[in-house]
């Protein structure tokens, strides 16, 4: 596959580069037994039925939640919550403060206000993660009709809640869990008899099991459908992983999945890792999942085109990047570092910096680069962004005679 095919849309990237760096997730380490699972499973009964829960009068009667549903309309509209008024602010604070029951009673409160139904479920929403902190087996009683759909349950945070529940209580978590698959609870009526939601909740349990009963983890995604395993496999929070626990990680991506997947999976998290940290780092990581051939040559080559693309904004940087990025590959996938040349040099294409670019390729040609160089910028090249006729002096140094005709084809 050519690594152009890896290339996210630069607009579509950079949003990327800005948003994924925010997100990390924590790994937990819990110390938990197989033995005690079983135990627990059988000794406890976790079903509760909403109309089960107490319901103590206090004093979150003082809450207005007519206007408090207003006031989260218009903060949606104006853009979330980085746009909160003080008011908005003290509203959030004080559902953090709820202990359980006033919790419990300002859901009765909302379903008794008349609001129609969008309005209330914008409410639930908002005290559901609240109310998971303090009891996420109630939740998932008192919602449960929600975990059928994945817009719903997303919407209602029960996701978050789950990961939060598998941190904290392993074992509730598992047994829950699995009594609910054994229940039907996440049976999918979609072509791909996909459940996503059961898919993050076995991410949170997989990211936990890691640490903690490998084992169990292996015999959780064996138990999943083939095409389904990448899903709970997939996810940046992986990359911060170390030690034993990344090795750990790494048996269970080459276990359970294909080549193909295995590359879609840790391509894009050493390219995150080079992007976002260093080459450096990204060369670490890929020591520590102990990389063969095939997956380390995907991963670098993947990493040092999003390094260059991410950077695509500054132009000043590009020479340096380039030359650093050489130097990486030649330690790295020696045999990839012209044809990545030639790659990243095509992308960073914009704003009449053609001359730029241009000059970088006849340099890198004049070292060496050679037709490789030449014909993987030529074929990945955006023509939206230069004139064909620019390019044909390029075209006309390969020294191949096809290749050569070949490029020059594409520019009449």
């Amino acid at each position: 596959m050519k690594a152009k095919h890896l290339i996210l849309p630069y607009v579509a990237l950079a949003t990327a580069c800005v948003f994924l760096s925010r997100q990390r997730e924590s790994i937990s380490r819990l110390q938990v037994k197989s033995v005690e699972v079983r135990k627990h499973i059988a000794t406890s009964d976790f079903r509760s039925a909403r109309s089960h829960a107490t319901r103590p009068k206090t004093d979150t009667e003082s809450i207005d939640w007519v206007e408090t549903a207003g006031m989260l309309r218009e903060l949606s509209r104006a853009g979330g919550l980085m746009n909160m008024s003080p008011k908005v602010m003290s509203f959030y604070v004080r559902l953090q403060e709820m202990d359980k029951n006033e919790l419990l009673a300002a859901l009765d409160q909302i379903e008794a206000s008349g609001l129609d139904d969008g309005e209330r479920e914008m409410l639930e929403n908002r005290l559901i993660p609240a109310l998971g902190q303090k009891d996420p087996q109630l939740v998932f009683s008192l919602f449960h009709d929600r975990l059928g759909d994945e817009n719903a349950a997303r919407e209602s945070g029960l996701d978050g809640v789950f990961d939060g529940w598998a941190k904290n209580d392993q074992i509730a978590a598992i047994v829950w869990l699995d009594r609910e698959i054994a229940a039907g609870t996440f049976n999918s009526k979609s072509l791909d008899g996909k459940s996503p939601i059961r898919l993050e909740f076995e991410k949170s349990l997989i990211t936990q099991l890691i640490s903690t009963d490998l084992a169990a983890g292996d015999a959780r995604l064996a138990a999943l459908p083939a095409d389904q395993r990448k899903h709970v496999l997939d996810g940046y929070g992986f990359m911060d992983l170390k030690g034993d626990e990344l090795r750990a990680y790494s048996s269970l991506v080459r276990t359970n999945l294909t080549v193909e997947e295995r590359n879609q999976i840790f391509g894009p998290q050493v390219a995150l890792i080079g992007e976002r940290r260093s080459l450096e780092q990204a060369a670490n990581y890929l020591d520590g999942i102990g990389a063969t051939g095939e997956e380390r040559i995907k991963a670098v080559e993947r990493a040092v085109i999003r390094r260059i693309l991410c950077k695509a904004h500054n132009p000043g940087v590009h020479g340096k990047e380039i030359a650093s990025m050489r130097e990486w590959l030649g330690t790295q996938a020696p045999g990839s570092v012209e044809r990545v040349t030639g790659e990243a040099l095509s992308s960073i294409i914009f704003n009449g910096n053609f001359p730029d670019v241009e000059a970088m390729v006849w340099k890198y040609h004049e070292q060496g680069g050679g037709d490789e160089l030449l014909t993987s910028f030529l074929d990945n090249i955006n023509y939206h962004r230069v004139k064909k006729e620019e390019l044909r002096e390029l075209a006309e140094k390969i020294s191949d005679p096809k290749k050569r005709e070949e490029a020059l084809g594409k520019l009449k």
